[in-house]
């Protein structure tokens, strides 16, 4: 840039521009901020008519450069992953300026652009206005910043639930307990829920019986996961015991004697001691 040229004020119309000479040059000029002087001096001018005594009084041009004013916008990157049960990040960001004669060679940086963490949560980048200096003094820079960020979402898993279940012979009183467990992600693990219900299904007469397994009588307490419960419930089946009872009617041997004679009664033998003659 540049200016160029100087005004002439004479104290008496008589005497004209053209009765004096410049032997300078009446520019200044400058690339980067700063205020340039033209250089114009007292013995630059010159006199060439003898009929005036000429008093120059000079003063001198400039040329003042100002900073340029942009705007440089710093968006950090975002990322959203799901939890793997090892650290995750995101790193950097983009950088938008309002002026091309700007680059991104003009800004210092006095910060780490990374989001890091292992667990389900947001992870803020960090970035603030703070950390970015402009490093040349021909622009006024505003840093707009927009704080990068990791987000890490649950891991979903399905964690199916099997009663266990038994078939027995009746024996008075009879009992099963317990589930399997079968998870469809090695991350998730039985620690990581708990149960609130009984696992036991028992019975004492012919019958089935239920261990009452349900859903709601799981619950997930690790926030890395979006668990799914299926639940299928166990059970006991009692099926009857079986036993011979062995009727022997009773036998007698009588001589004749006119009369009408008889025996009765029968002897019971039965082969499990569960099952009585009351039955």
């Amino acid at each position: 840039q540049q200016v160029e040229g100087y005004e002439v004020a004479i104290s008496n119309d008589l005497y004209k521009e053209a009765d004096f000479t410049f032997s300078g040059k009446a520019v200044a000029a400058g690339k980067d901020v700063d205020t340039y002087p033209m250089g114009l001096a007292v013995n630059q001018f010159k006199n060439n008519n003898d009929n005036f005594e000429v008093t120059f009084n000079v003063t001198d041009g400039a040329l003042e450069i100002t900073p340029l004013a942009v705007t440089v916008d710093i968006t950090g990157n975002k990322a959203t992953e799901v939890y793997n049960g090892a650290e995750q990040k995101v790193e950097g960001y983009e950088v938008e300026i309002s002026n091309n004669l700007y680059t991104e060679e003009n800004i210092a940086f006095d910060g780490t652009a990374v989001a890091t963490g292992t667990d389900v949560d947001e992870y803020a980048m960090g970035l603030v206005a703070g950390l970015f200096e402009n490093t040349n003094k021909n622009f006024d820079v505003t840093f707009t910043v927009t704080d990068g960020q990791l987000t890490i979402t649950p891991l979903a898993v399905t964690v199916d639930i099997t009663g266990n279940n038994a078939s027995q012979v009746y024996n008075g009183e009879q009992q099963v307990e317990g589930y399997e467990v079968a998870i469809s992600n090695d991350l998730y693990k039985e620690a990581d829920f708990t149960f609130s219900g009984k696992a036991v299904a028992a019975g004492k007469d012919v019958d089935t019986y239920p261990m009452g397994l349900a859903v709601n009588q799981f619950k997930n307490n690790n926030d890395n996961f979006e668990v799914t419960f299926n639940v299928t419930d166990g059970a006991l089946e009692i099926t009857p015991l079986a036993v011979t009872v062995d009727i022997t009617g009773n036998k007698a041997t009588e001589v004749y004697n006119g009369a009408e004679q008889k025996v009765e009664g029968y002897e019971v033998e039965i082969s499990n001691n569960l099952y009585t003659e009351e039955n």
